[in-house]
């Protein structure tokens, strides 16, 4: 991805864990018993997805550095 190509392997790494973290947030919601409606559920599995598609771009740039 060119965004992250400008980006140093440190910001890269902490780009990443953020995102792992946020990842982690927005599973929990989707996946934990609550009152949320079921839309709101699938817009956080969703947003899991794409990030988890981030962190994989993000694996793979550092990798190749």
């Amino acid at each position: 991805m060119k965004t992250f190509s400008a980006m140093s392997i440190p910001d890269k790494r902490l780009t990443m864990q953020a995102y792992e973290q946020l990842s982690l947030v927005f599973r929990t919601l989707a996946d934990e018993p609550t009152e949320l409606p079921i839309e709101v559920k699938e817009k956080f599995a969703l947003q899991d997805k794409r990030l988890q598609q981030l962190i994989e771009a993000l694996e793979t740039d550092i990798l190749s550095d």
